[in-house]
């Protein structure tokens, strides 16, 4: 990559593409193709509950300087349903049609490495992420293949192996790096993804890194957002609220982490 293709902003397209449902929703999404020469990986930013917003654009923006194609799925406007804890899905497996639909959207895309397509999701889509790294959920849509790279960020990591549902283990055969906030009061517990690996075999530890956000609580990661909300998730399934706060240090961190991550784990073979 030269100097100069570095410096070229990403072409951004807006899109369409089927989910994988029974009777397929249509979901639309921005679509982010760096200018480079031949064919490039990719990575999927699945939002919160909050639907889309400019957090998934923060990513998008070092992951296309790195030479990653992006692209955002807007998941709710294609229900109807404006987000938040009464707007959202009621279950996050409703939703892995849209994140495998947009993976064979991209798959057949001229420009896109099928073999080198990445997901992160934030929140609900941490969610959404953390079940593709199970063979259980995502071998009902691929069959002996998987996402290159997983990156879950803090998807309320307090439920895995806990809640029925939200099994996390036999994982599929690709790394995933877990992030999550130190003040996150949905987990309420800086430690939660430490406890949750040691918990998994010692063959699916090994696939698993974790990244804990010092100073960050749930939503970190989103500009200009200071907020308390009300949701039954929080504070480890008892209710009650939940703060929201945007921390810009974290954040770079957090951009830095994605785009060393994919990299790293998404080169040619």
């Amino acid at each position: 990559m030269t100097t100069s293709e570095m410096n070229l902003p990403a072409n951004l397209h807006y899109i369409t593409f089927p989910s994988l449902h029974e009777d397929p929703l249509t979901i639309a999404a921005r679509l982010r193709v760096p200018q480079r020469v031949g064919k490039l990986p990719a990575v999927i930013l699945l939002h919160g509950s909050a639907g889309a917003s400019a957090r998934e654009g923060g990513y998008a923006d070092v992951l296309n300087q790195a030479g990653f194609m992006t692209l955002e799925p807007d998941q709710w406007a294609a229900r109807g349903v404006g987000g938040g804890a009464a707007g959202r899905p009621k279950t996050v497996t409703e939703t892995l049609p849209d994140l495998y639909g947009a993976r064979e959207f991209l798959v057949k895309h001229p420009k896109v490495d099928g073999d080198r397509i990445g997901v992160a999701g934030f929140s609900f889509g941490g969610v959404a992420a953390m079940l593709a790294a199970t063979r259980a959920h995502n071998d009902r849509y691929l069959q002996g293949g998987a996402f290159r790279a997983i990156m879950p960020v803090y998807p309320s990591t307090w439920l895995f192996n806990r809640v029925p549902g939200f099994e996390f283990g036999d994982l599929v055969d690709a790394p995933v790096m877990l992030v999550t906030g130190a003040l996150d009061q949905y987990d309420n517990d800086p430690e939660v993804a430490t406890k949750l690996v040691k918990g998994l075999s010692e063959a699916d530890r090994a696939k698993v890194c974790t990244e804990v956000m010092a100073d960050a609580h749930h939503g970190f990661d989103m500009p200009g957002v200071d907020v308390e909300v009300s949701d039954p998730f929080g504070n480890q399934g008892k209710g009650g609220r939940v703060i929201m706060r945007h921390n810009p240090e974290a954040t770079a961190k957090s951009h830095l982490l994605a785009a060393a991550f994919f990299s790293s784990t998404m080169r040619p073979r």
